[in-house]
């Protein structure tokens, strides 16, 4: 049969084991406030860097609103260029077809002039030179030009942003 004192010492032996697992404990509970608060830093982190992606997503979308209306502005402007340069070859065909009838016309007239009226074609050369000495002097008013230019619509200034995208090199190797 055991003693007491076999019974004691079987006790300090099983106080030993409890203290030790009492200690593994304690470290164990330790490790795993470490662990909590090392949780709690990287949910703050991750919260924190979509709050920046979720600033630049919006700054991207303005910037891209911006793109657009600016394309909008440049489509505006190349069609009223498109439609003046067709208007303008139409217009040039057809003073250059008229003008070579008239090219025609006019120097049939002037012959017939000259030869009908020798002193009054003396008489107009005359006006002619005095005529070309007088805008020399005093040239004539230029007629205003028949097309004014209309702005489009611009998109203004660039949007301030929330954020700025870096680039940054990489390293390869």
């Amino acid at each position: 049969m055991a003693s007491l004192d076999d019974a004691f010492n079987q006790l300090k032996i099983a106080n030993q084991h409890l203290t030790a697992v009492d200690n593994d404990l304690q470290t164990i509970n330790a490790s795993v406030k470490v662990v909590g608060t090392d949780e709690q830093a990287t949910t703050t982190a991750v919260q924190t860097g979509f709050s920046e992606l979720y600033s630049l997503v919006n700054y991207t979308d303005q910037l891209l609103q911006y793109e657009i209306a600016q394309n909008n502005t440049i489509i505006c402007y190349l069609g009223k260029i498109a439609q003046q340069t067709c208007a303008l070859l139409n217009e040039a065909a057809l003073q250059t077809a008229a003008q070579q009838a008239m090219r025609a016309d006019i120097h049939d007239l002037k012959q017939l002039f000259e030869l009908a009226n020798p002193a009054a074609a003396v008489e107009q050369h005359r006006l002619e030179e005095l005529k070309e000495q007088v805008e020399k002097c005093c040239p004539p008013p230029v007629p205003e030009p028949p097309c004014k230019f209309t702005k489009c619509e611009e998109p203004g200034p660039l949007p301030k942003g929330g954020g700025v995208i870096e680039s940054k090199p990489r390293k390869r190797g």
